[in-house]
Order: C-alpha cells, then structure tokens, then sequence
C-alpha cells in the first residue's frame, strides 16, 4: 500500500495562486501579508501595493461587516459570512461581492483567511433569467385566461343569439339558464385568481391530526396503490394555524404527487423542527417544517421556476391555480414554501412558524 503523501508548502502555495476565488490572509491588526493572483485581479493591485495594507484602505468605500469578522472569526473562532456587500475599488469600480473568512493559525499565529468572489456576472445571469421567467409565466397566464375565457363567452354569444329569435319561452328560460351559468363559471375563474379572500381563521392544533386527515383523504382515492410514508416528529407542540387551509395546501401537493406517480410509487410526510430560521426576513427561533416528498419522474425543467405562478401546468385538464393558492394560504400564515425536484424525486418544504417566538 502506498504512504499517505502531504503536499509541501510550495506545492499548496501555488494551488492558492491558481484558485479562481480570491483569497487574502489578514493579520490580527487586519494588515494584508498575503493575496493570491485573484485578488490582485478583483482589487486591480499588484502584490507590492498590496501586502502591508490594512484592509479597509483598499476601497474607496464598502459596507463589509468588519467587526462581525473580528468579533465572529478572530475572537470566537467561527466561520462568518457575508452575501452582496457593495464595495468601490481604489480605480472607482463598483462590485457586489460574497465574503467568507475562516481563522487559521500559522506558526501559532492567528490570521484571517478572506475569501472573496465577486458577484456582478452572476447578479446579471440571474436578472436576465428571472426576467425570461417572468416572461414566460405571463405569455402562459394570458395564454391559460384566454383559454379559460374563450368557452364561456362563446357559449353566452350562442345563448344570447338564440334569444333574439326564439320565442318558446321554454327555450329563452334555458338560453337565460345557460347564459348565468357562464358568467358564474368566469366569476369562478376571476376569484380563483384573486386567491382566496378569507383571512386565516387560526386555532391551536397538532398538526399530526391535520396530516392524518389528507392521509385519510389521499387513500380514498388511491386507484394507484401509491404507499404514503409517514415520518412525524411526536415532540413538535401545537402550532397556532387555520387547520382548514393547511390541510388545503397538504392535500393540494399530495394530490399532484398522486397524479404524477405509478403504481408502486411513494409519497413521504415528514415533520420536523428548524431552529434560527430566516422567513420573509424575520429571524425564528422556532419553525415547523412540513415535508412532502415522492418517488416520481420529477417536475418538468421547463416549468420548475415559474411552477408558483397562476395558470402554470403541465396536466392535462390542470388549471395551474392550485399552487398559487397554496403559497398565498401559506403567506396568510406568515410562512414560507419551496420546491426541489429533479428525475426520481421531487420535495415540497412548508415552514410556519411557531408565534411568539422572535
């Protein structure tokens, strides 16, 4: 067997130099005493201006969270990171940049080990794809309206036609019949767009009796023999929610898996606690998470990122509304929801939090 081999110092050195990350180790006066080749090309210094500088005089302005890496990484020792500084170079560039720093000792000398990468390329990719997203999602939403739409109205220019002629009043009763119906069914539509417009009726409740009733429900209509997994944390306390309208999001994302699976197929309910959660920018100390994973073929690329938008669908018959009106139950709950998938797996994540629990 051959001997485990350690690299030397100059062999990890010039791995350093290589890296596309740049990188810069900071003494405890946060004096630079080394930069890799990035960060002469991210800063636009040669190695010569830039070793012996303090850190903060290498920009002519920046909002990098200074004390929280000394305090963070110097003093106690753990990784700090921060995403999307701002920062203006000593040329005047302006850049978004992400920021790790890691403590690393050194011949029993502290320093801080900077990683920094900017952002700017990247923050552009991701404007420009959003807004393809967008696109797409609002030529898909007119398209689904207008196809919505186009029926009813058509069956109420029949009926109205047929009641300038007809003079049997039984045919102009179910002309006029005919003509309600239609415009119940684009009224329908309009609300089921809107989302729903009944504030949340909270109560405390274990959210394992609200499981067990789309579980109850599921099997009702399991033509398929789809197996439900369930995987609950007995521990979780009751949550302050309307019970109705998470059984309704449940049941919605449970319903699809169905839809999407073949025999033999299984969906997974889990449950579980997250601590020091961010949702919609408030730090929790508490949340719930509920979890609703499948087995299945995975959701189609085509409509993965825009799959929260009205009259987003790739079934046949789907309205697409479905999902938009579970994330807006959900908003109504102050929590949040997300979606993974890919071929063999696709999970759905509901956090809510626990009140009173900043």
């Amino acid at each position: 067997m051959p001997k485990n081999k350690t690299l030397k110092h100059d062999t990890l050195l010039s791995i350093c130099e290589n890296l596309a990350t740049a990188v810069i180790l900071l003494d405890e006066q946060l004096i630079v005493v080394y930069a890799n080749d990035s960060a002469s090309e991210l800063f636009a210094l040669g190695h010569k201006r830039f070793l012996g500088q303090e850190f903060e005089s290498l920009f002519n302005y920046h909002n990098i969270d200074i004390k929280r890496i000394i305090s963070h990484t110097l003093n106690e020792g753990s990784d700090c990171h921060q995403h999307r500084a701002d920062a203006v170079f000593l040329d005047s560039r302006h850049a978004k940049i992400t920021l790790s720093s890691r403590k690393i000792t050194i011949e029993s000398n502290p320093y801080i080990m900077l990683e920094c990468r900017a952002l700017d390329e990247e923050i552009k990719h991701d404007k420009a794809s959003h807004q393809m997203h967008q696109y797409i999602a609002a030529r898909t939403l007119i398209r689904g309206l207008a196809h919505e739409i186009k029926n009813p109205l058509g069956g109420i220019r029949g009926a109205a036609q047929l009641l300038q002629y007809e003079v049997d009043q039984q045919e102009r009763d179910e002309c006029a019949t005919l003509i309600i119906e239609q415009a119940d069914r684009l009224t329908e539509l309009v609300d089921r767009l809107l989302g729903p417009n009944q504030l949340p009726n909270k109560t405390w409740c274990n959210i394992h009796q609200t499981l067990e009733s789309v579980v109850k429900l599921t099997m009702l209509s399991n033509h398929s023999q789809i197996n439900v997994i369930k995987d609950y944390d007995p521990s979780i306390p009751d949550i302050f929610i309307d019970q109705g309208k998470i059984q309704q999001v449940v049941l919605n994302i449970v319903r699809n898996a169905q839809q999407a699976l073949t025999e033999g197929g299984e969906i997974t309910l889990q449950t579980r606690i997250r601590h020091h959660m961010r949702i919609h920018n408030k730090a929790m100390k508490n949340a719930l998470m509920i979890k609703v994973s499948d087995n299945g073929p995975g959701i189609d690329k085509a409509i993965r990122d825009t799959l929260f938008y009205p009259m987003v669908t790739n079934k046949d018959g789907g309205s697409g509304l479905g999902l938009a009106i579970a994330q807006t139950l959900i908003d109504q709950h102050d929590g949040y929801i997300e979606c993974e998938s890919w071929p063999g797996h696709t999970e759905f994540n509901i956090y809510l939090p626990f009140v009173n629990q900043q």
